[in-house]
């Protein structure tokens, strides 16, 4: 994997099976990276991992989210009146997304912290064909905000998406103008700025606008991957 650092462990994918005829990438899936602190990639915490969302996730889940609701409701995409969707249980909610991931449709990750759920990462909706590309979202608890983990996470996520393993040409994340943390994080990998959708999605009740940003394969291809350059840029 680019980016590697000896005695670390840059990608690690747990997998219970083979890939099955028709998917587009291993499921489950594991990313990690250790020494994470040593390395001045993340405050605090020795590992950071990106894995599939599971059922046994719930209880942490649950937790935290109520615990960090109202912090993160101003920033939380919500049903526009009239949306056919409703809330789905959590078991639900893995068991959709765990189908979808083998569809190769998206892919919803848990952030772990020293073991210790710490967040979440979405990519979702995953297009093939002419476009090959995806959106990504993320939330963290207020314990690691500020302290690198949702950087390194998305960073290892990047470099997944792009890199051989998945393939794809483009990724792009969408922050509301008002987001100063989710715009640091953005310019802090070096994600190329589009420009200001407007009432782009439904957030906390109403439609917002949202700061564009994206990457494309080409952009990354003569580089170490987004692992790499953060760690030079804590260097520097």
């Amino acid at each position: 994997m680019p980016g590697a650092v000896p005695g670390a462990v840059s990608v690690r994918r747990a997998l219970t099976a083979p890939w099955g005829p028709g998917r587009r990438f291993e499921w489950p899936l594991r990313l990690e990276e250790t020494d994470a602190a040593s390395r001045g990639l993340a405050l605090g915490a020795h590992t950071v991992a990106v894995r599939s969302v599971r059922r046994g996730d719930e209880g942490a889940w649950r937790r935290l989210r109520l615990a960090e609701d109202c912090r993160l409701a101003p920033w939380e995409a919500t049903l526009p009146p009239g949306a056919a969707e409703g809330l789905r249980s959590f078991r639900s909610y893995v068991r959709q997304q765990g189908r979808a991931a083998r569809r190769g449709e998206s892919m919803a990750l848990v952030v772990e912290a020293d073991g210790a759920l710490a967040g979440q990462v979405t990519v979702a909706p995953i297009s093939w064909g002419a476009l090959c590309s995806a959106s990504l979202g993320y939330w963290i608890g207020s314990a690691w905000e500020g302290r690198g983990v949702m950087s390194l996470a998305v960073a290892m996520v990047l470099d997944h998406l792009l890199g051989p393993e998945v393939g794809l040409h483009r990724v792009e994340v969408s922050v509301r103008p008002e987001n100063a943390r989710s715009l640091a994080l953005c310019r802090r990998l070096g994600l190329r700025e589009e420009g200001l959708r407007r009432s782009y999605m439904h957030i906390d009740g109403q439609w917002a606008d949202h700061v564009s940003f994206a990457v494309v394969a080409e952009e990354t291809a003569q580089e170490s991957g987004f692992v790499m350059r953060l760690g030079l840029k804590k260097r520097m």
